[in-house]
């Protein structure tokens, strides 16, 4: 990335530092390639600045329409602008914008921003705001939600540098993080641009206690991600959020054991059949399960290996490949990523998807209320008993899981119980079978990987196990198979 930046004095004449750094035609053009969505041209660049700062568009919440591989188009609500922001200024580093059109975007920028006219300091961190903005959802008249604010991110701050032996990324010419409370419209945080402050929502922070402490720690999280190279050495590829925002919500649960919301924790639950790479802040389940069942012992930090894995490159999807490969004893089944999840799918059905090799990480997370979240897996509930049969088509995505579970009447004891899987659209599978006895699981066995047909039957006996739990996962594709089952 290059080291020469064009700091915005009008803004910094507000208090609100940042540089945007300046980049060649050869740059911008892969910038753009990897993200087509990031403004281009002068005119869409003022467009854009009214997406996100225009007062009268800050009422409404930012929304973003996710299109997973395979499954429903759902709509997720983003309560940080990292990419979104990083978007804005990434605008601004086109070398075909003039001197004079980035003075009328900095300009625009700077008529809805307001005068950060406090400021307090810790040993790490600049906190700046205001109380006499003419937008009232600017204002923080109460100070100590500064100094709480403060103690919170050194918190933070304190554990990243400790677990991850490196501290969360300055702006180029900083000594210290600068964090600025304004009217953000409708994002608890901003941490992007790389050079720029930490944002926070001041209406939020104000009116939604309970998030101060999550979000902190979620925004500083992608600080220490920039330290690792994230937007600073390289941009990432279509589909990251699984790395950006589930890591940085994976952090809030290292941090405070605790959520800005608990649909970060119970989507993956509700809905298994998300691929993990369409995921976002919702893929925090696997990373907590990645965590734990990488973890060899206590000191062990898997998240830290992933961090570096990542760093030289930026190619997300094969350094977790990597990581999970190195992590295994050689030829280890679950070496490959594809079982590795198909080991995920095993333990959201039977619980034990934050356990591992040095015990049990983070017992209870809490949602913003501070109760104990406790998400339920969604599963497809099939009785079946003598001479029944059960078939249904059906589709899976690559890295998401669908759950049967084969519930047996009395009469089938000592009856033969059989399924077969065929795969009709050329994707291949991963298995798991979990057999049940009064909703707790007694064993469970992990077939061949990477199949595309995979066919079953063993003897009912009800005195072992009066259920049978049938996962199904995506391994290197996705894909559609036709399942069916019988007692006979």
């Amino acid at each position: 990335m290059p080291k020469k930046y064009i700091k915005l004095e009008k803004l910094a004449r507000k208090g609100f530092h940042v540089s945007i750094p300046v980049v060649d035609q050869v740059t911008w053009r892969r910038f753009v390639t990897q993200d087509p969505s990031i403004p281009q041209t002068f005119a869409r660049l003022r467009d854009y600045k009214l997406l996100l700062l225009d007062p009268n568009r800050r009422k409404t919440p930012r929304t973003v329409r996710v299109f997973p591989s395979i499954g429903s188009i759902r709509s997720l609500y983003e309560e940080c602008g990292e990419a979104a922001w990083q978007r804005l200024f990434r605008g601004l580093s086109n070398p075909a914008l003039t001197s004079s059109q980035r003075a009328i975007i900095e300009a625009d920028i700077d008529a809805d921003l307001p005068t950060f006219d406090h400021n307090t300091e810790t040993t790490h961190f600049i906190l700046r705001w205001t109380d006499s903005s003419a937008n009232s959802a600017d204002n923080i008249t109460d100070s100590s939600i500064i100094t709480e604010t403060g103690n919170f991110l050194e918190t933070a701050w304190g554990k990243y540098n400790t677990a991850f032996a490196r501290a969360p990324y300055v702006p180029a010419g900083g000594t210290k993080i600068e964090v600025v409370f304004y009217d953000i419209g409708g994002y608890y945080g901003v941490a992007s641009p790389p050079d720029g402050p930490i944002q926070l929502s001041s209406n939020s922070w104000v009116a939604t206690p309970a998030i101060r402490r999550p979000v902190s720690a979620h925004e500083l999280f992608h600080k220490l991600q920039y330290a690792f190279g994230f937007r600073t050495s390289w941009d990432p590829p279509a589909k990251y959020k699984y790395y950006s925002e589930g890591l940085c919500s994976w952090a809030e649960v290292f941090v405070w054991q605790c959520l800005s919301g608990k649909s970060k924790l119970t989507d993956m639950f509700t809905n298994p059949n998300l691929n993990l790479y369409d995921a976002s802040y919702n893929a925090l389940p696997f990373w907590v399960f990645f965590d734990a069942r990488q973890k060899s012992s206590p000191t062990d930090n898997p998240i830290l290996h992933y961090l570096t894995t990542c760093e030289p490159t930026g190619d997300l999807k094969a350094a977790l490949d990597q990581v999970i490969g190195e992590e295994w004893p050689p030829n280890n089944v679950y070496s490959k990523l594809g079982n590795f999840y198909a080991l995920f799918a095993r333990g959201r059905r039977i619980g034990d998807w934050r356990t591992g090799p040095a015990g049990t990480l983070y017992p209870n997370i809490l949602a913003p209320d501070g109760t104990a979240i406790a998400p339920a897996l969604a599963v497809t509930n099939v009785p079946i008993g003598l001479s029944d049969t059960y078939s249904v088509s059906d589709l899976v995505s690559q890295l998401g899981s669908r759950y049967y579970r084969f519930a047996f009447e009395p009469d089938a004891n000592g009856k033969t119980f059989s399924f077969s899987v065929n795969g009709t659209s050329g994707g291949d599978f991963a298995f798991y079978l979990i057999w049940e006895k009064g909703n707790a699981w007694k064993r469970a066995t992990f077939p061949p990987n990477g199949l595309t047909n995979y066919s079953y039957s063993e003897t009912v006996n009800l005195t072992e196990a009066d259920t049978l739990v049938l996962s199904i996962s995506g391994h290197d594709s996705s894909g559609t198979y036709n399942l069916s089952a019988s007692i006979t």
